[in-house]
């Protein structure tokens, strides 16, 4: 089995990109000329057993179903319009539990101003599969993962780690920092990490044409779970804050020692940056005066190989 970036990369060069498409398969959704205005499109499936248990609140699954959409526009800088919904429904799935699934759909839509147009329904013997595809426009330019220099600062927006233990099923789509992160001619590239701190900044800095990043370990904004999860103990919960994965919170890069407008919806916290790219390739880590290797390591599926 191949990576999933892997199988990203081949399926970018298998479908040519059409004329009408600004960014194609690879980044966190595509940009489309829609003759009158960009589009972006973008599309993730949830799994039971994969990306929520069975026992999860359905309601919740719903949500998270649409936001994991939703957090992709909002690394483009995209604004939200339709969404199309795709469900495999076990045979056996009790009709409250659809109901609230669909609830759950409906009110994480309404909160972004998208509407549900349209969909598929299908089942069969195995898990439950909700399918999203997340259509919306660009009020301004595209954010993407390929802008980043050598001497950018290194933002987030929110704190990581610790998903898993109710985060990953609430977690709200950074909708109107993304669009105003788009604004700011300092800010030049952008991702949401869904896989994890390092794995996330090693693909935009891989987009950006390979290069490296140093991040403060003492920077880094770690989630109270994650320091529960790992007793207190410091060290652990920054791993868990760079692996852990599921955060969906945009990071950004921009230009060394520029400010962004004043106001807007980022946190002070969020404007103090967490590293610095570097023009060497790979991921560092700072202690204070010492500094270290760090893998890029998260979450990835694995998938079928090349033929």
């Amino acid at each position: 089995m191949a990576a999933e970036r892997a199988l990203t990369e081949r399926l970018a060069r298998f479908f040519p990109q059409g004329p009408r498409t600004l960014v194609g398969i690879g980044d966190d959704a595509a940009v489309l000329d829609g003759r009158h205005r960009r589009l972006v499109a973008c599309c993730d499936p949830v799994v039971a057993g994969v990306h929520f248990t069975p026992a999860a609140p359905p309601a919740l699954v719903g949500r998270k179903a649409v936001n994991r959409n939703l957090s992709d526009l909002a690394a483009m800088g995209a604004v939200p319009d339709w969404l199309l919904v795709s469900l495999v429904l076990p045979h056996r799935l009790p009709r409250a539990r659809l109901d609230a699934l669909l609830r759950g759909v409906r009110a994480a839509a309404a909160a972004a101003g998208a509407a549900v147009v349209g969909g598929d329904v299908a089942t069969h013997d195995g898990p439950l599969v909700v399918t999203v595809t997340a259509l919306g426009h660009l009020p301004g330019r595209a954010l993407t993962r390929a802008g980043a220099r050598a001497g950018d600062t290194i933002h987030v927006t929110g704190p990581l780690g610790g998903a898993l233990a109710g985060h990953h099923l609430r977690f709200r789509p950074a909708l109107r920092e993304g669009v105003w992160l788009a604004r700011q001619r300092a800010v030049h590239a952008a991702i949401d990490v869904s896989d994890g701190l390092a794995l996330d900044l090693a693909t935009l800095l891989r987009h950006s044409g390979g290069l490296g990043a140093e991040l403060d370990a003492a920077a880094v904004p770690i989630r109270a779970a994650a320091r529960r999860l790992a007793g207190g103990d410091r060290r652990r919960a920054l791993g868990r804050a760079f692996g852990d994965g599921e955060d969906h919170v945009l990071l950004w890069t921009q230009a060394a020692g520029a400010a962004l407008a004043p106001g807007g919806p980022l946190t002070a916290r969020a404007r103090r940056a967490i590293g610095r790219v570097a023009a060497e390739p790979g991921l560092w880590l700072r202690h204070g005066d010492r500094r270290t290797r760090l893998a890029a390591a998260g979450y990835e599926h694995d998938v079928p190989g090349p033929g």
